[in-house]
């Protein structure tokens, strides 16, 4: 069986680009790229000249199994436009199909805009939610948003510039104090990280450029106390109007809007609480 080689590229410096994988690159054959325009730069910066092929997110599983079927004939390399194939990437298709025929995938690590950005943080974080970009839609965006709220571990997504002050106010308004780390246009020449909430952000960005990795903090023990003390105290009140409430509802729906209604909480964790105690 043959080798598909999941090569990490530059989120921005080429110079990040690993020996371990400018060798493979000399080396290999056929190389399969998001963008073979973006990765022509680089194959060109380290006079490599395999064939490339394209697989990007509108190429369809057909085309994966095609793609590697080339394997069946020799080794490969699979990069994305920026970081780690298969993160936040289509490439995620090619892999599982080398799988399936039973080849060798083989991960040269390197460049990642997640990691980079978790790195220069500053808080600890031990457990984390990768979330890749943040819905586009403001409602589904809310309630993205509002899960994060509940989570007591770190969190980290991309955001694009025109879309960064709209997600910057949700931020402030459903994750209010928490702590970010803003991190732009990684290992390139406007590099910046700023930390700080987003009630200030959206000050600091107020003309936002280049590409977003926001990174919100964990909780820290006092919040999560807090936290939980808050958490206890909805399920009581959620519990208790429900108990009130029961009789003059027949069908579950009617009952949540209504606890929902009393307690002014959401009608998604009024539901979650009623159906975990059901």
């Amino acid at each position: 069986m043959s080798n598909l080689y999941v090569i990490a590229t530059p989120i921005g410096n080429l110079d990040d680009l690993t020996i371990r994988a400018v060798h493979i690159l000399r080396e290999i054959p056929l190389v399969i790229a998001e963008d073979t325009r973006v990765t022509r730069k680089i194959l060109n910066r380290i006079q490599a000249k395999p064939k490339i092929v394209s697989f990007h997110r509108r190429s369809s599983q057909s085309e994966a199994t095609r793609i590697v079927s080339y394997l069946s004939r020799g080794d490969a390399a699979l990069v994305t436009d920026a970081g780690t194939p298969g993160v936040n990437d289509p490439g995620q298709k090619i892999v599982a199909a080398a799988v399936a025929q039973g080849h060798n995938v083989v991960p040269l690590p390197g460049p990642s805009s997640v990691m980079a950005a978790l790195s220069v943080c500053g808080f600890y974080v031990d457990q984390f939610t990768s979330c890749g970009f943040l819905p586009a839609a403001r409602g589904k965006r809310r309630r993205f948003l509002n899960e994060i709220a509940q989570q007591s571990i770190a969190a980290v997504f991309f955001e694009t510039p025109h879309r960064l002050t709209a997600a910057l106010q949700d931020i402030a308004e459903i994750l209010n104090n928490r702590q970010l780390a803003i991190c732009r246009e990684m290992t390139k020449l406007h590099e910046e990280v700023w930390r700080g909430v987003a009630a200030d952000a959206l000050e600091h960005f107020d003309n936002p450029r280049g590409e977003f990795v926001i990174v919100v903090a964990p909780l820290d023990r006092g919040e999560r106390s807090t936290r939980s003390r808050g958490e206890t105290n909805a399920k009581n009140q959620i519990l208790t109007a429900a108990s009130e409430l029961s009789d003059r509802y027949d069908s579950r729906r009617d009952l949540v809007d209504a606890v929902a209604a009393k307690t002014q909480l959401s009608k998604n964790r009024v539901y979650q609480t009623l159906h975990r105690d059901s």
